[in-house]
C-alpha cells in the first residue's frame, strides 16, 4: 500500500505515517518497493524472526520462575 492508502480514513498526517514507516523499515518489519513516484509498503513477517527466536529461548526459562514467584507471593499473603 502507499502512504496515502495507509492513512486513508485516519487523522494521521502523511509525514507522521512516513516517519513510522521509516522506523518499521529500519526494524525490518516492512519492505518498500518504488514504482515511479510511488512507494509501496508491505508487512514483512521475516522481521519478527529475531523476536520469535528470543521468545523460544526463554520459553523453558520462565514457567519455573513464575511458579516460584507465585509460591513466594502466596507465602507473603499468609
Amino acid at each position: 500500500m502507499t502512504v496515502s492508502e495507509l492513512r486513508s480514513g485516519t487523522s494521521v498526517s502523511q509525514p507522521a505515517v512516513s516517519q513510522h514507516l521509516a522506523v518499521l523499515r529500519g526494524a525490518g518489519l516492512v519492505t518498500e518497493r518504488r514504482a515511479g513516484r510511488n512507494s509501496y509498503y508491505r508487512a514483512d513477517p521475516q522481521g519478527l524472526e529475531p523476536l520469535l527466536g528470543w521468545i523460544e529461548r526463554y520459553r523453558a526459562f520462565w514457567p519455573e520462575r513464575i511458579e516460584r514467584l507465585k509460591a513466594v507471593l502466596k507465602d507473603m499473603d499468609q
